[in-house]
C-alpha cells in the first residue's frame, strides 16, 4: 500500500460523505426511531436503543469511511 496524496483526498472525500451520512440519520431516521422506542417502552415491547443506531453510524461515518477512502485512494 502506498501513501499518496489520492490516499489522502479519497479519506477526507469519504469523512464528507460519512458526514452527511450521519446528519441525514441524525435528522430523518432518528426522531421517528426515538418516538417508536418512547411509545413502545409502555408497553413494555421496546427493542434495540435508537442511540446504537446513531452509535452505529458515528462508527461508520467517522471511522470505516474515511479508513476505506484512505485504502480505495492508495490503489489510485
Amino acid at each position: 500500500m502506498n501513501v499518496t496524496v489520492y490516499s489522502f483526498l479519497f479519506a477526507f472525500l469519504f469523512l464528507w460523505i460519512g458526514l452527511f451520512e450521519f446528519a441525514a440519520v441524525n435528522r430523518l431516521v432518528y426522531p421517528r426511531l426515538r418516538w417508536r422506542y418512547e411509545k413502545a417502552k409502555m408497553t413494555q415491547q421496546q427493542g434495540i436503543d435508537p442511540n446504537m443506531l446513531l452509535g452505529l453510524a458515528k462508527v461508520v461515518g467517522f471511522i470505516l469511511l474515511p479508513v476505506l477512502g484512505f485504502y480505495l485512494g492508495s490503489r489510485a
